[in-house]
């Protein structure tokens, strides 16, 4: 496939001591709706074997503006809101836009 205006987001967030649990349910409740909100192509977390703290959200999109929506959108503003008493540090997010899939 050529380029596209898909993104692809990968986010990475570390928990603080004795929240790993907690984080890994706070992004999980977020996890259904993210996957049904229009633009959405794919939502995966995963968590690092060698550190159970650190959870990694993969995330396509179908544009920009979609992610956007999502970013705004209730559910993601929530676990925005909850996200300082969960995590060690700020989180690693980056922004990829799609070349070849």
């Amino acid at each position: 496939m050529a380029a596209s205006s898909h993104i692809l987001i990968i986010a990475r967030a570390t928990a603080k001591p004795g929240k790993e649990a907690e984080l890994a349910s706070a992004l999980r409740e977020v996890a259904r709706p993210t996957r049904a909100q229009p633009g959405c192509i794919w939502f995966g977390l995963y968590q690092l074997q060698s550190d159970r703290a650190t959870i990694v959200g993969i995330e396509q999109w179908a544009s920009k503006a979609d992610h956007d929506r999502h970013l705004a959108g209730p559910h993601f503003q929530r676990l925005a809101g909850r996200m300082a008493d969960l995590i060690a540090e700020p989180p690693r997010i980056e922004t990829y836009t799609v070349i070849d899939e």
